[in-house]
């Protein structure tokens, strides 16, 4: 039978930092309630949904729901001290989004975002440490949801009849 002893150092090893700091795993929550807006805002899609069925009330109200649930995760996030150089960049994305879920005319919100994608790169974490390369794919995957939420007619997208956020002034 072998015996197992936990081998513990007697100092600090050098290097090794927690994976997460309270911005980065609040930011995590940010992906979750981005993903489930995203999921909830999809059946109320113009062609795929229909203002008159009986489930469209149900599917209204969880989106609405989804979008209070994401500017919750972004508030936190917002509010939460830096503790990395990585933390900054991650807060001013949560800032950004939220600034793009307060526009409400849809023409400057598409351009405000469109702005924001120009200049990614002025936000994307620079670094080969493990931590910074962890941050730098949420950066992405955060980047590429909000591609995906931003192309939603609801938000300023072309949608499936490619008339979008300029539908109303194409229909006067």
């Amino acid at each position: 039978m072998t015996k197992s002893n936990r081998i513990t150092p007697s100092t600090r090893i050098e290097g090794i930092t927690a994976a997460h700091t309270a911005v980065s795993y609040r930011f995590t929550e940010v992906l979750r309630s981005l993903d489930a807006c995203i999921a909830a805002e999809r059946p109320l899609q113009r062609g795929a949904s229909d203002i008159f069925a009986p489930c469209f009330d149900t599917a209204l109200t969880e989106a609405e729901m989804g979008r209070e649930a994401l500017l919750s995760s972004l508030t936190a996030v917002i509010a939460t001290t830096e503790e990395r150089t990585t933390d900054r960049p991650l807060r001013l994305m949560a800032m950004a989004l939220k600034t793009l879920l307060a526009i409400e005319c849809d023409r400057d919100r598409a351009h405000v975002f469109g702005t924001l994608l120009q200049n990614v790169d002025l936000l994307e974490v620079q670094g080969t440490h493990p931590a910074v390369m962890a941050v730098r794919c949420v950066q992405q995957r955060f980047f590429r949801s909000c591609a995906l939420l931003m192309s939603m007619q609801d938000f300023g997208g072309h949608g499936p009849d490619d008339d979008g956020a300029f539908g109303p002034a194409l229909a006067a």
